[in-house]
Protein backbone atom coordinates (compact mmCIF):
# COMPACT_ATOMS: atom_id res chain seq x y z
CA UNK A 1 0.00 0.00 0.00
CA UNK A 2 2.07 2.42 -1.24
CA UNK A 3 0.04 5.14 -1.40
CA UNK A 4 -0.73 5.30 2.53
CA UNK A 5 2.78 6.86 3.12
CA UNK A 6 2.85 8.60 -0.10
CA UNK A 7 4.49 12.63 -0.25
CA UNK A 8 2.76 15.70 1.30
CA UNK A 9 0.32 17.43 -0.96
CA UNK A 10 2.65 20.19 -1.64
CA UNK A 11 6.07 19.79 -1.70
CA UNK A 12 6.20 22.67 0.99
CA UNK A 13 4.55 20.67 3.09
CA UNK A 14 6.31 18.26 6.20
CA UNK A 15 5.52 15.19 6.40
CA UNK A 16 2.43 15.19 8.97
CA UNK A 17 3.11 14.03 12.36
CA UNK A 18 1.42 11.11 13.95
CA UNK A 19 1.86 12.80 17.23
CA UNK A 20 0.82 16.12 17.64
CA UNK A 21 0.36 16.01 21.38
CA UNK A 22 0.28 19.46 23.53
CA UNK A 23 2.64 17.62 26.51
CA UNK A 24 2.87 13.87 27.62
CA UNK A 25 1.01 14.72 30.66
CA UNK A 26 -1.69 15.27 28.39
CA UNK A 27 -2.23 11.59 27.43
CA UNK A 28 -4.48 9.47 28.31
CA UNK A 29 -4.89 6.69 25.87
CA UNK A 30 -1.61 5.80 23.84
CA UNK A 31 -2.10 3.27 20.51
CA UNK A 32 1.35 1.73 20.18
CA UNK A 33 2.18 -0.27 16.75
CA UNK A 34 -1.16 -1.63 16.91
CA UNK A 35 -2.79 -4.35 15.33
CA UNK A 36 -5.78 -6.47 14.95
CA UNK A 37 -7.16 -9.40 13.01
CA UNK A 38 -10.37 -11.30 12.43
CA UNK A 39 -9.13 -15.05 12.17
CA UNK A 40 -6.79 -14.75 9.32
CA UNK A 41 -8.20 -11.21 8.01
CA UNK A 42 -5.86 -8.29 9.50
CA UNK A 43 -8.55 -5.38 9.87
CA UNK A 44 -5.91 -2.60 11.93
CA UNK A 45 -2.51 -2.14 10.78
CA UNK A 46 1.04 -0.65 13.15
CA UNK A 47 -1.69 2.30 14.65
CA UNK A 48 0.20 4.55 16.36
CA UNK A 49 -1.18 7.84 18.22
CA UNK A 50 -2.62 9.24 21.29
CA UNK A 51 -5.41 10.63 23.07
CA UNK A 52 -5.45 13.72 24.51
CA UNK A 53 -7.17 13.54 27.96
CA UNK A 54 -10.62 16.40 28.20
CA UNK A 55 -10.50 16.72 24.34
CA UNK A 56 -12.89 15.53 21.85
CA UNK A 57 -11.28 13.04 19.11
CA UNK A 58 -12.83 12.62 16.04
CA UNK A 59 -11.79 9.40 14.49
CA UNK A 60 -13.23 9.49 10.60
CA UNK A 61 -12.85 7.58 7.21
CA UNK A 62 -14.92 5.59 4.70
CA UNK A 63 -16.94 2.73 5.67
CA UNK A 64 -14.56 -0.07 6.96
CA UNK A 65 -11.67 1.70 7.64
CA UNK A 66 -11.32 0.40 10.94
CA UNK A 67 -12.93 3.32 13.31
CA UNK A 68 -15.08 1.60 14.84
CA UNK A 69 -13.29 -1.16 15.26
CA UNK A 70 -10.50 0.53 17.05
CA UNK A 71 -13.14 2.27 19.04
CA UNK A 72 -14.68 -0.96 20.27
CA UNK A 73 -11.05 -1.51 21.56
CA UNK A 74 -10.98 0.92 24.03
CA UNK A 75 -13.49 -0.99 25.55
CA UNK A 76 -12.38 -4.55 24.86
CA UNK A 77 -15.83 -4.67 23.46
CA UNK A 78 -14.53 -6.79 20.39
CA UNK A 79 -13.25 -9.47 23.06
CA UNK A 80 -16.79 -10.95 22.44
CA UNK A 81 -15.59 -11.51 18.89
CA UNK A 82 -14.52 -15.08 18.01
CA UNK A 83 -11.23 -15.69 16.79
CA UNK A 84 -10.10 -12.53 17.34
CA UNK A 85 -5.99 -11.62 18.11
CA UNK A 86 -4.01 -8.06 18.64
CA UNK A 87 -0.23 -7.02 19.18
CA UNK A 88 1.00 -4.03 20.14
CA UNK A 89 -0.14 -2.27 23.02
CA UNK A 90 -3.05 0.42 23.96
CA UNK A 91 -2.14 2.00 27.08
CA UNK A 92 -4.46 3.88 29.36
CA UNK A 93 -2.97 5.95 32.43
CA UNK A 94 0.20 3.50 31.85
CA UNK A 95 -1.92 0.29 31.79
CA UNK A 96 -1.44 -2.15 28.58
CA UNK A 97 -5.26 -2.49 28.45
CA UNK A 98 -4.51 -5.99 26.92
CA UNK A 99 -2.52 -7.16 29.48
CA UNK A 100 -3.33 -10.63 31.15
CA UNK A 101 -3.78 -9.31 34.52
CA UNK A 102 -6.03 -6.12 33.62
CA UNK A 103 -9.97 -6.71 34.60
CA UNK A 104 -11.99 -5.92 31.99
CA UNK A 105 -14.85 -5.15 34.03
CA UNK A 106 -13.13 -2.53 35.90
CA UNK A 107 -11.57 -1.27 32.44
CA UNK A 108 -15.38 -1.11 30.76
CA UNK A 109 -16.40 0.76 33.63
CA UNK A 110 -13.55 3.79 33.29
CA UNK A 111 -14.89 3.77 29.33
CA UNK A 112 -18.84 4.97 28.85
CA UNK A 113 -20.02 3.50 25.53
CA UNK A 114 -23.02 5.34 22.96
CA UNK A 115 -23.98 3.17 19.81
CA UNK A 116 -25.39 4.16 16.45
CA UNK A 117 -29.05 3.44 17.67
CA UNK A 118 -30.57 4.61 21.46
CA UNK A 119 -30.94 2.04 23.14
CA UNK A 120 -32.63 2.80 25.89
CA UNK A 121 -33.75 -0.43 28.41
CA UNK A 122 -37.64 -1.14 29.05
CA UNK A 123 -37.78 0.80 31.83
CA UNK A 124 -38.12 3.63 33.33
CA UNK A 125 -36.14 6.77 32.57
CA UNK A 126 -34.85 6.58 36.31
CA UNK A 127 -33.99 2.97 36.33
CA UNK A 128 -31.98 3.55 33.28
CA UNK A 129 -29.67 6.36 34.14
CA UNK A 130 -29.21 4.70 37.45
CA UNK A 131 -28.36 1.19 36.09
CA UNK A 132 -25.13 1.12 36.45
CA UNK A 133 -25.21 2.12 40.17
CA UNK A 134 -27.81 -0.83 40.35
CA UNK A 135 -25.42 -3.08 39.16
CA UNK A 136 -22.40 -2.25 41.51
CA UNK A 137 -24.85 -2.95 44.51
CA UNK A 138 -25.45 0.90 45.50
CA UNK A 139 -28.95 0.80 47.66
CA UNK A 140 -28.71 4.63 48.85
CA UNK A 141 -32.18 6.20 47.58
CA UNK A 142 -29.63 9.51 48.15
CA UNK A 143 -26.98 8.90 46.16
CA UNK A 144 -28.91 6.97 43.02
CA UNK A 145 -31.12 10.25 43.34
CA UNK A 146 -28.05 12.55 43.54
CA UNK A 147 -26.15 10.63 40.18
CA UNK A 148 -29.57 10.82 38.08
CA UNK A 149 -30.14 14.51 38.13
CA UNK A 150 -26.19 15.03 38.04
CA UNK A 151 -26.31 12.47 34.80
CA UNK A 152 -29.02 13.93 33.25
CA UNK A 153 -27.91 17.11 33.50
CA UNK A 154 -24.53 16.50 32.37
CA UNK A 155 -26.37 14.85 29.67
CA UNK A 156 -28.61 18.11 28.82
CA UNK A 157 -32.04 16.20 29.43
CA UNK A 158 -32.49 16.94 33.17
CA UNK A 159 -35.19 19.95 32.25
CA UNK A 160 -37.11 17.69 29.86
CA UNK A 161 -37.35 14.59 31.89
CA UNK A 162 -37.52 15.95 35.83
CA UNK A 163 -40.90 15.62 35.50
CA UNK A 164 -41.60 12.09 34.24
CA UNK A 165 -38.56 10.28 35.69
CA UNK A 166 -40.88 7.08 36.59
CA UNK A 167 -42.53 6.85 32.90
CA UNK A 168 -40.77 4.69 30.50
CA UNK A 169 -37.79 5.81 28.91
CA UNK A 170 -39.22 3.73 25.61
CA UNK A 171 -41.42 7.47 25.41
CA UNK A 172 -39.03 9.79 24.63
CA UNK A 173 -37.86 10.87 21.24
CA UNK A 174 -35.12 9.24 19.63
CA UNK A 175 -33.04 12.04 20.24
CA UNK A 176 -34.31 12.43 24.21
CA UNK A 177 -33.32 8.45 23.76
CA UNK A 178 -29.86 9.32 22.82
CA UNK A 179 -29.23 11.68 25.46
CA UNK A 180 -30.30 9.32 27.85
CA UNK A 181 -28.24 6.69 26.61
CA UNK A 182 -25.22 9.45 26.93
CA UNK A 183 -26.80 10.13 30.82
CA UNK A 184 -26.52 6.00 31.68
CA UNK A 185 -23.00 6.07 29.97
CA UNK A 186 -21.96 8.64 32.34
CA UNK A 187 -23.63 7.78 35.44
CA UNK A 188 -21.28 5.66 36.45
CA UNK A 189 -18.42 8.27 36.11
CA UNK A 190 -16.22 7.50 33.44
CA UNK A 191 -13.13 8.77 32.69
CA UNK A 192 -13.69 8.26 28.92
CA UNK A 193 -16.50 8.23 26.25
CA UNK A 194 -16.78 6.10 23.57
CA UNK A 195 -19.59 7.58 21.17
CA UNK A 196 -19.94 5.60 18.20
CA UNK A 197 -21.73 7.25 15.24
CA UNK A 198 -24.04 8.49 17.86
CA UNK A 199 -26.27 10.85 15.78
CA UNK A 200 -26.24 8.50 13.01
CA UNK A 201 -30.11 7.52 13.61
CA UNK A 202 -31.06 11.14 14.38
CA UNK A 203 -32.69 13.87 12.78
CA UNK A 204 -30.66 17.31 12.55
CA UNK A 205 -32.39 19.06 15.08
CA UNK A 206 -31.94 15.76 17.85
CA UNK A 207 -28.11 16.13 15.96
CA UNK A 208 -27.40 19.69 16.82
CA UNK A 209 -28.14 18.72 20.80
CA UNK A 210 -26.25 16.16 20.85
CA UNK A 211 -23.23 17.94 19.19
CA UNK A 212 -24.09 20.79 22.01
CA UNK A 213 -23.99 18.35 24.68
CA UNK A 214 -20.45 17.16 23.21
CA UNK A 215 -18.95 20.58 23.32
CA UNK A 216 -20.44 20.22 27.14
CA UNK A 217 -18.55 17.03 27.82
CA UNK A 218 -15.43 18.64 26.56
CA UNK A 219 -13.20 18.90 29.75
CA UNK A 220 -15.11 16.71 32.25
CA UNK A 221 -14.49 13.80 29.74
CA UNK A 222 -12.32 12.65 27.37
CA UNK A 223 -14.90 11.95 24.17
CA UNK A 224 -13.98 9.62 21.10
CA UNK A 225 -16.47 9.86 18.34
CA UNK A 226 -16.46 8.26 15.29
CA UNK A 227 -18.16 9.83 12.91
CA UNK A 228 -18.95 9.64 9.11
CA UNK A 229 -20.07 13.29 9.28
CA UNK A 230 -16.47 15.24 8.12
CA UNK A 231 -18.73 18.45 8.86
CA UNK A 232 -19.59 17.30 12.22
CA UNK A 233 -16.04 15.90 12.80
CA UNK A 234 -14.91 19.68 12.20
CA UNK A 235 -17.77 20.96 14.59
CA UNK A 236 -17.06 19.08 17.73
CA UNK A 237 -13.43 17.69 17.72
CA UNK A 238 -9.87 19.35 18.74
CA UNK A 239 -7.97 16.50 17.13
CA UNK A 240 -9.06 14.27 13.92
CA UNK A 241 -7.38 10.98 13.29
CA UNK A 242 -8.40 9.71 9.55
CA UNK A 243 -8.35 6.43 8.82
CA UNK A 244 -7.99 4.38 5.30
CA UNK A 245 -7.54 0.17 4.80
CA UNK A 246 -7.40 -0.20 8.81
CA UNK A 247 -4.31 2.06 9.03
CA UNK A 248 -4.19 5.31 10.56
CA UNK A 249 -3.27 8.14 7.63
CA UNK A 250 -3.32 11.03 9.25
CA UNK A 251 -4.20 12.61 13.29
CA UNK A 252 -3.78 15.92 14.23
CA UNK A 253 -5.50 19.22 14.95
CA UNK A 254 -9.01 19.31 13.30
CA UNK A 255 -8.49 22.72 11.77
CA UNK A 256 -5.17 20.95 10.38
CA UNK A 257 -5.97 18.13 9.16
CA UNK A 258 -9.54 19.47 6.98
CA UNK A 259 -7.73 22.97 5.88
CA UNK A 260 -4.08 21.91 5.46
CA UNK A 261 -3.95 18.11 5.18
CA UNK A 262 -0.26 16.56 5.04
CA UNK A 263 -1.09 13.77 2.74
CA UNK A 264 -2.27 13.18 -0.29
CA UNK A 265 -5.42 10.83 0.69
CA UNK A 266 -6.43 12.97 3.37
CA UNK A 267 -6.62 15.63 1.35
CA UNK A 268 -8.51 13.57 -1.18
CA UNK A 269 -10.57 12.49 1.24
CA UNK A 270 -12.13 15.85 3.00
CA UNK A 271 -12.25 17.61 -0.31
CA UNK A 272 -15.02 14.55 -0.91
CA UNK A 273 -12.69 13.03 -4.00
CA UNK A 274 -13.41 9.54 -2.31
CA UNK A 275 -15.23 8.24 0.61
Amino acid sequence: MSEVVDAPVKPAFEPASLHPMRGEDGEIIQIRQFNLWYGASQALFDNNFSIERGLVTALIGPSGCGKSTLLRCFNRMNDLIDNLRVTGKIVLDNADIFAPNIDVIALRKRMGMVFQKPNPFPMSIYENVVYPLRIDGVRSKSRLDETCERALKDAGLWDEAKDRLESSALGLSGGQQQRLCIARAIAGDPEVLLLDEPCSALDPIATAKIEELIDELRGKYTVIIVTHNMQQAVRVSDNTAFMYLGRLIEYGDTNTVFENPQRPRTHDYVTGRFG
